[in-house]
């Protein structure tokens, strides 16, 4: 973002950081904020509804074609099962549904 180059970056923010909750990771309110401080048009969206996240993704080409700029969108989600081998989904699944 710093050269201005269009580019857009897709962020699905499940709430983790492979094993460890966002909350434990960062203070801020997700991902979008920090393009916002890059100077990006940043765009969040409800990263399960499909309509939303085309119509996110449009918008941020249209931004990279027609005004030649980086954007961001942050598509909120959940987690539904393990993110590596080594996170068991029998204990994980709940608390992460709980949390999200």
């Amino acid at each position: 973002s710093v050269h201005g180059c269009p580019t857009n970056f897709f962020c699905r923010n499940n709430g983790y950081a492979i094993s460890t909750h966002t909350d434990d990771q960062y203070k801020s309110d997700g991902i979008a904020p920090r393009g916002v401080a890059f100077g990006m048009p940043t765009i969040r969206v409800d990263g399960n509804d499909l309509l939303a996240v085309y119509a996110a993704t449009r918008a941020a080409r249209r931004i990279a074609v027609e005004e030649g700029k980086p954007a961001l969108i942050e598509a909120m989600t959940y987690r539904i099962g393990a993110e590596i081998a080594r996170d068991c989904p029998r204990w994980a699944r709940g608390s992460m549904l709980g949390r999200v």
